[in-house]
């Protein structure tokens, strides 16, 4: 009996290859984090230019080009870097300004294999 007793408290915890496994699986997470945080960050600016755009009171009444250079200067002075002109639409829809950022990202991970990042983020803005 003792015997038993004494192997079951020798088999307790993880192996060495175990360790390694969670080690591996930890990492992944990890670097995974670090390659998509800065995508996530450079989002967080593109949608607070666009909804600093609801509040400006010298954007009331603006049209589409105002509109589209204020967003454009703002995300300069934000440092976004991934969104062009062309990913921004603005369309009107009554008495208001529909301006609609919609942009992909790719983020390289490991040899041939990336993450693909989507946004799509839509404000709307009082028309003249």
């Amino acid at each position: 009996m003792k015997l038993m007793s004494a192997r079951k408290q020798q088999q307790t915890g993880l192996t060495l290859i175990s360790w390694m496994v969670v080690f591996v699986f930890i990492g992944i997470v990890a670097m995974t984090l670090i390659r998509l945080f800065p995508v996530y960050l450079e989002h967080f600016s593109v949608t607070s230019s666009l909804k600093s755009l609801i509040s400006d009171q010298d954007l009331r009444g603006a049209g589409p080009g105002e509109l589209r250079t204020a967003l454009m200067k703002r995300m300069d002075i934000n440092d976004v870097d991934r969104v062009k002109s062309e990913d921004v639409t603005i369309q009107r829809d009554g008495n208001v300004y529909r301006i609609n950022v919609n942009y992909e990202v790719v983020v390289p991970f490991v040899h041939n294999i990336s993450f693909l990042v989507s946004f799509d983020d839509t404000v709307e803005v009082g028309a003249r």
